[in-house]
């Protein structure tokens, strides 16, 4: 089981989302409003600048559907070319999942139930 956690500019939030809907084993997108601040070279400067970002939080069964939805966060949350501040993508083990609802666990508890 693998937690993915993605940090993405607001405005490229929904289009993430949107790619993440078509992924299979995606069952939920948790999203997080942020008060981020990043290094800005701006001015000639190196200081924090506020940065509106958001945070998705994906969970999936497998490694396979991990490096799958992470491939489609890097592709929706890039801009053009790519920009600094575009984000970062965290890929994590779970030790544990268990669905409240039904006391179902670990790779079962992420799947859609019924």
């Amino acid at each position: 089981m693998y937690e993915i956690k993605a940090y993405v500019r607001e405005t490229m939030a929904e289009h993430v989302i949107d790619g993440l809907a078509e992924v299979p084993g995606v069952t939920s997108i948790a999203v997080v409003p942020l008060s981020e601040f990043g290094h800005s070279t701006a001015g000639g400067g190196n200081h924090l600048a506020k940065v509106r970002m958001v945070k998705l939080e994906v969970d999936v069964a497998d490694e396979a559907s991990a490096w799958e939805v992470s491939g489609v966060i890097v592709e929706k949350a890039r801009t053009q070319d790519g920009h600094p501040g575009d984000g970062k993508v965290l890929v994590s083990r779970l030790v544990r999942a268990i669905r409240i609802e039904d006391g179902v666990v670990d790779e079962e508890a992420l799947s859609r139930p019924g």
